[in-house]
């Protein structure tokens, strides 16, 4: 019941300014915002929340605490240096060894080795997309670390990379840009911050259209979540001829409309992969939305591996 001039003031004030001019936001949200996400919004920003701009008490509430929370992420990635230093020479290493079998001459792909121009272009792009609803309030601190970690990595080993995070909060779906894939500094990524419900299949389906906003400097993409698979919103299901009252966005539902969502972009020519950080229970779960492409962690130490 909200005035949604109101909403949208409050999301640009969270989030920052749309990165799309607003006919394409008008575009992404009339293809998009269909089906089971009829009446939803789109966002895709790069802010970070003022508490000075904030229009509302709620809105500088939430610009105050992102701000803490930034500072508790640099602390907490300072205070363990050296495990997430050992951790991305690591994974370093390991993309670096996947990389060289790749190019190995039993692949017979010998233009990689006599062409100079084609060795230095990037042969892919990895997007980076962490979960940032609040059931990740309890360890916001590790998952901007390993956002931190799994770009550097990539970066060290020159493979393009834009770390996002997505939420949603009265009825917008936001997509945060908190690293492009031309910027060296690495720092915005600690403005993580954890808030409101996540809509994963339509997260799925912005990371795709900001895809093809932004595609980055390589024809081939790597989607890659750090998830704990429980898709959970506010905004209802609007009715249809199947359910005349609409239903809850969670549970078996929103894991197979997230489900749903993966396999339309992988018949896109997107491969989607995650890393899952969850409990015990959404096990399962995440293996129906991702299916093989999936590695599960349960602590810091075990990042390299599964990535």
């Amino acid at each position: 019941r909200q005035n949604a001039a109101e909403d949208r003031a409050y999301i640009e004030s969270c989030f920052g300014r749309s990165l799309y001019p607003p006919e394409r936001l008008r575009k992404a949200e009339q293809e998009l915002c269909t089906g089971d996400h009829l009446g939803c919004h789109l966002w895709f920003a790069a802010g970070v929340p003022s508490p000075e701009q904030a229009p509302t008490p709620e809105a500088k509430h939430l610009a105050e605490q992102a701000q803490l929370q930034a500072d508790r992420n640099r602390a907490y990635y300072a205070k363990n240096r050296e495990l997430h230093r050992s951790v991305v020479l690591r994974l370093t290493e390991q993309i670096r060894n996947c990389i060289l079998v790749w190019r190995a001459p039993v692949l017979d792909d010998a233009r990689v080795f006599r062409c100079a121009e084609e060795e230095n272009q990037p042969a892919f792009t990895v997007d980076l997309l962490l979960d940032a609803s609040a059931s990740r309030l309890h360890c916001q601190e590790v998952i901007a670390a390993q956002g931190v970690i799994l770009a550097e990595s990539l970066t060290a080993c020159g493979i393009p990379v834009r770390v996002s995070c997505f939420s949603s909060l009265r009825g917008y779906t936001v997509l945060r840009v908190l690293k492009g894939f031309s910027d060296k500094n690495l720092q915005n990524i600690h403005q993580y911050f954890a808030s409101g419900w996540n809509r994963d299949g339509l997260a799925l389906r912005a990371a795709g259209d900001l895809l093809d906003f932004a595609p980055g400097p390589a024809p081939r993409h790597l989607l890659i979540l750090l998830t704990d698979a429980s898709p959970n919103d506010s905004r209802r299901v609007p009715p249809s001829s199947e359910n005349p009252l609409g239903h809850d966005y969670g549970g078996t539902f929103g894991v197979d409309d997230a489900a749903a969502e993966v396999r339309t972009l992988r018949r896109k020519g997107l491969r989607v992969s995650a890393v899952f950080m969850g409990e015990d229970r959404s096990i399962p779960d995440a293996e129906r939305i991702y299916g093989k492409d999936l590695a599960r962690i349960r602590g810091m130490d075990q990042l390299a591996r599964a990535a």
